[in-house]
C-alpha cells in the first residue's frame, strides 16, 4: 500500500504542474505539450517498479510454471536451477535449511540416475504476497544389484502429498517453507518387486504416543518372509537402529505397536522383508534368499493441545467459559 501511495504522489507531482503551465500560460507552445505527454506517459507505466511487475501474469499461471519448472529441473539433474526455486530463509518442516537440501539433492542425483520425478499441483491458495500449494508428486528410480545373494538390479519407488508455503519476492515466488502430509517409500529386490505389499501407518500422532503399523503382504505359498518393524526418527545422517525379524503370519498381515519419539522429531515406521525359499533334498534343507524389500511410512510428530483451540466459535477461550451473567 505505501508503494502504491509513492506512485500517485508522482503521478501527481508530474500529471499537475503541466495542467497549471497551461492555465497560465495560454500561448503553450507544441515543445511544453510534448513534455507533459511524456511525463503522462512514464508515470503510467508502473509494471517496471517493485511489485508491480508481472502483475499482467495470475499468481496461479506464475506457480503452475514454477512447479512445471521443478520437475523439469529434478529430471534434467540440474542442482543449481532446482536449488534457485527455494528462498535462502528456506526452513524444512524436518528442521534442515537449504545448505542440507542442497547435500540431499546432490546425494539423490548420485544414487539415482535414471530418476524420474513427477508433480502434480492440487491446489492453489494466494493470499496477497504469500500462497500455499499442495502436490501430489512421484519418484521411481532403479537401483545397482549391490545387494548380497540377491541378483539383478532393484527399484525403487515413492509417493508423496506435501505442502508448500511460498511468499513473493518482487516478480518471483520462491518456496520458504514445506510440510510433508503423508510419505510412502518401497525400496525391491529380486522377487520382492512383483509380491504385493504395503505398510501402513498414521501420518500424525503426537510426542511419546503409541501407535500401530500395519504390513500387508500377498505372498504365494511356496515362499516365506521374515519381518522386522521399527521406527526410525528422520535425521541426517539417518540413525539405524537393531532389527528384530519375525515370520509373517499365514494371514499375510503383520502388525506392531510403536512407540513414537518424545523430542519432536518426525520419523519413519520401517518394515524390512525377507522372503525366503526353502529346498528340501535328502534331508538337506538349504534356504535360498530370493526377495529383500524395505518399506517405510512417515510419521509427522507433533505437539497437539487440543485444549488450545477454539472449535466452531470466534470467542476467545477465556470468553466462552464466562457465564452469561458474568460476560454482562
Amino acid at each position: 500500500m505505501k508503494k502504491t501511495l509513492v506512485v500517485l504522489a508522482l503521478l501527481f507531482s508530474t500529471i499537475v504542474p503541466s495542467y497549471a503551465d497551461t492555465n497560465t500560460n495560454t500561448n503553450t507552445n507544441a515543445n511544453a505539450k510534448a513534455q507533459a505527454e511524456t511525463h503522462n506517459t512514464e508515470s503510467i507505466d508502473i509494471t517496471k517498479i517493485g511489485f508491480h511487475k508481472r502483475l499482467d501474469i495470475a499468481p496461479q499461471v506464475q506457480m503452475k510454471e514454477m512447479f512445471k519448472n521443478y520437475q523439469k529441473y529434478l529430471n534434467s539433474k540440474d542442482i543449481d536451477k532446482f536449488l534457485g526455486v527455494y528462498d535462502e530463509s528456506y526452513k524444512s518442516s524436518d528442521g534442515y535449511g537449504k545448505d542440507k537440501l542442497k547435500v540431499l539433492a546432490e546425494a539423490v542425483v548420485k544414487n539415482y540416475p535414471d530418476m524420474k520425478y513427477d508433480i502434480k499441483v492440487v491446489s492453489i491458495d494466494v493470499n496477497v504476497d504469500n500462497a500455499t500449494v499442495i502436490t501430489r508428486e512421484k519418484m521411481y528410480a532403479t537401483l545397482d544389484s549391490n545387494i548380497q545373494y540377491i541378483k539383478g538390479k532393484g527399484n525403487i519407488d515413492a509417493e508423496s502429498t506435501n505442502i508448500y508455503y511460498l511468499r513473493r519476492f518482487s516478480n518471483e515466488w520462491r518456496i520458504t517453507s514445506d510440510f510433508i502430509i503423508n510419505e510412502k517409500t518401497a525400496i525391491r529386490y529380486g522377487l520382492a518387486k512383483y509380491v504385493p505389499m504395503l505398510l501402513d501407518a498414521p501420518s500424525t500422532v503426537s510426542p511419546g504416543q503409541d501407535y500401530t503399523a500395519v504390513l500387508k503382504m500377498n505372498l504365494p505359498d511356496k515362499y516365506k518372509a521374515l519381518i522386522a518393524i521399527d521406527s526410525e526418527p528422520i535425521s541426517y545422517p539417518a540413525e539405524k537402529l537393531p532389527e528384530t525379524f519375525r515370520g509373517l503370519k499365514p494371514s499375510g498381515i503383520q502388525e506392531r505397536i510403536l512407540y513414537s519419539n518424545k523430542e519432536n522429531k518426525n520419523e519413519n515406521a520401517i518394515a524390512s522383508i525377507g522372503i525366503v525359499k526353502a529346498d528340501i533334498k535328502d534331508d538337506n534343507i538349504n534356504v535360498n534368499i530370493v526377495g529383500l524389500a524395505f518399506l517405510s511410512s512417515r510419521v509427522n510428530v507433533i505437539e497437539q493441545k487440543a485444549d488450545d483451540f477454539v472449535i466452531n466459535s470466534s470467542e476467545p477461550k477465556a470468553e466462552q467459559n464466562k457465564t452469561p451473567e458474568s460476560k454482562k
